[in-house]
Parts: structure tokens; C-alpha cells; sequence
């Protein structure tokens, strides 16, 4: 078996014979398709088991008993696959027919842990079964050479295939953004990666549903983003990376934290509330990771946004300012959550 593809499944019967007709059309025929489905309450799980009757031998049907997680449904299948790669693929998204083919070719030309291809936003199925030209062969490179190359790289697992000998980690479960931490960790500790500048994969993205939607509203997850900043380091620090990498890693930690910050700027919810939030993960993120003011504001505003990343600095700057005020009287003075009459709303109330 050449690649084992992990699919996570949950309610997503709208979209998962999308998914699934583009894997089992895959040029690549030395593939296994490992789906968990994770407690749907649509018809998931029933297309599931149509397709794995269907397509006998090439796709493994697993069913939670309770809803678990993305997280802990991918380490479900890494702990069954029996590929000498692993790729993963979400239920609402699809691939080209090639790209699998394309990226184990690679892997193994190059002797490479890590292959990346495109990622393409679409809104619908029109490019299911399409295959578009390549362009060559990609840049192969070393992490520990040419780290600054890694943070290039999306956070995604799904436009890529690890080498399974050479994971080193797993999934965070009961965890939002998990596949970040999975992702940069695993491309901090690999031996070579190349990306492909090919359209490979296709996220359906939307502006209603999914983590791509989660920044319009209150998210009462939003603190995981520590967990998984933090995760990066400790598998690097097992690996003995961290420190040939700490400043790239640093880096990393800084734009994954600081883009969770952008998402509250847009939140529904009171603005003294929000900002008093900002502040506190601003302070946290500088107590954990560095003065995030410190570092090129160009290349952070890229990644964060421009009018967030200036938002973000304004709130700080009158806080602090606050705070310096307050201390002219009260030296001591501890930092307080918020500039209003409300010292203990933090998190924010619902």
C-alpha cells in the first residue's frame, strides 16, 4: 500500500460523494481510504458503507459511538493505516484525480518525508474529476536549512502526504486548529520537503459553516490556540530541533496566536469586552512567545491582516497607556483585565 488517505467524517452527506468519487477515481490505485465516521446524525455513515460495498478492499469504514472529534478520528486512522505515506482528506473537500499519484511520485524521486501540493478555494463541484497542467517538479529543501521556507507552507494537512515512518507526533483532540500543530511540528522535524505548485486540492470553503466561519461569533474555544502554540514547541523539543529552529518556531507561534486575536475583532459581542480579551491574550502571548511588536510588522500584517494587526496594536497601546496612568497613584498596580467597572469579565460573559 502506497498511501493510506484518512477521511474524518461528520454530517456531511451533502458533500461526501463529492469527496469520495474523486479518491476512488485516483490514477494512483495502490491507495487505501480509511473513513471514521464520527457519530453523524445525517447520511453520512449509510453512504459510507454504499461506497464501501461498492468498492470493496479500497475503502475502510470505521463508525465512533460518540461524536469525538476531528483530532482524535485522524489519530483513529493513523493508528490503522497501512501506507508508507498518509494523507488526509476533509469530507467536504475533494482532490484532482492526480494528486496523489503526483505526490508519492515525488516523495519518492526526492526522498522526501513531506510533499505539499495547492490548495484552491471553490464554492461548488466543477472541478471534481478535472486535471490541470503540472508545473515541474517543485522545490525540494531541507527544514533545518531553509526553515524560513516552512512557514510558507500552509497549515493544512489535507494538501499533503507525511511519510508514516517518520511522523513523530498526533492529533491534539477536543481541540480547534489541531491539524496546525500537527502540520509545523511535522514540517519542523522532517528531513526534506518538497512543495508542488500544482491545484491538487480543493477546499469548499464557506462563509457559514465550518472553522472558517467561527471568527463572526463568540467562540468559546478561542484559548486553544495556546494549546496548540505549545504543542509546536514540545514536539520540536523532543526531537531536539527547537532550539536550531526557535526562531522560526517562535515566529509561527506569534502568527497562530495573533490571527485567533484578529477573529474576536470581528466577534458579535460588546467592544469593551473584546477589547479587554485582546489585551489579556496580547499580554499572554508576549509573556509565552515574545513582543509580537518587535518582529517585522510587514510580514506579520500579511499573515494576520493589516487593518486587524493595526486594530490590535491601537487597543494595546491605550491599555497600556491606561495602566501607566493608574500607576502614577498606584505603583504596585497589577495589570487589570478591563478599563471598565467590570474587573472579573474575562473570558468574556455570555
Amino acid at each position: 500500500m502506497k498511501v493510506s488517505i484518512i477521511v474524518p467524517v461528520y454530517n456531511s452527506e451533502s458533500y461526501l460523494r463529492d469527496c469520495l468519487d474523486s479518491l476512488v477515481n485516483q490514477t494512483l490505485k495502490e491507495i487505501e481510504i480509511i473513513a471514521i465516521d464520527d457519530a453523524s446524525t445525517d447520511k453520512s455513515l449509510e453512504i459510507l458503507l454504499e461506497y464501501a460495498k461498492k468498492y470493496s478492499g479500497k475503502i475502510k469504514v470505521f463508525a465512533n459511538e460518540q461524536n469525538k472529534g476531528q483530532g482524535a478520528s485522524r489519530n483513529i486512522g493513523l493508528s490503522i493505516a497501512n501506507g508508507e505515506y498518509v494523507g488526509f482528506l476533509d469530507s467536504d473537500d475533494y482532490v484532482a484525480p492526480t494528486m496523489y499519484e503526483e505526490l508519492y511520485e515525488t516523495a519518492k524521486e526526492k526522498r522526501a518525508d513531506i510533499v505539499s501540493t495547492r490548495l484552491t478555494f471553490v464554492k461548488d463541484s466543477s472541478y471534481l474529476g478535472k486535471k490541470f497542467e503540472t508545473y515541474g517538479k517543485g522545490e525540494s529543501y531541507s527544514p533545518i536549512e531553509k526553515p524560513e521556507l516552512v512557514l510558507d507552507e500552509s497549515p493544512s494537512v489535507c494538501n499533503k502526504i507525511f511519510k508514516k515512518d517518520s511522523i513523530s507526533n498526533n492529533f491534539l483532540e477536543n481541540c480547534m486548529w489541531e491539524d496546525v500543530a500537527f502540520t509545523y511540528a511535522s514540517l519542523f522535524n522532517a528531513n526534506r520537503i518538497v512543495h508542488l505548485n500544482n491545484m491538487g486540492y480543493y477546499y469548499r470553503k464557506s462563509a457559514t459553516s465550518g472553522v472558517s466561519a467561527k471568527g463572526f461569533k463568540y467562540n468559546p474555544s478561542l484559548l486553544d490556540t495556546f494549546k496548540v502554540a505549545d504543542r509546536l514547541e514540545n514536539d520540536t523539543l523532543k526531537t531536539g530541533r527547537f532550539e536550531k529552529l526557535k526562531e522560526s518556531i517562535r515566529y509561527m507561534q506569534i502568527v497562530t496566536t495573533l490571527q485567533r486575536v484578529a477573529e474576536v475583532l470581528n466577534w458579535d459581542e460588546p467592544e469593551d469586552r473584546k477589547e479587554a480579551l485582546i489585551y489579556a491574550m496580547h499580554r499572554l502571548i508576549t509573556w509565552k512567545y515574545g513582543d509580537w511588536r518587535n518582529m517585522d510588522l510587514a510580514s506579520l500584517s500579511m499573515r494576520v491582516g493589516i487593518l486587524e494587526l493595526d486594530k490590535i496594536r491601537s487597543i494595546v497601546e491605550k491599555y497600556e497607556a491606561k495602566l501607566a496612568e493608574m500607576r502614577k497613584t498606584e505603583p504596585n498596580l497589577e495589570m487589570p483585565f478591563l478599563l471598565s467597572d467590570e474587573p472579573n469579565n474575562f473570558p468574556p460573559k455570555r
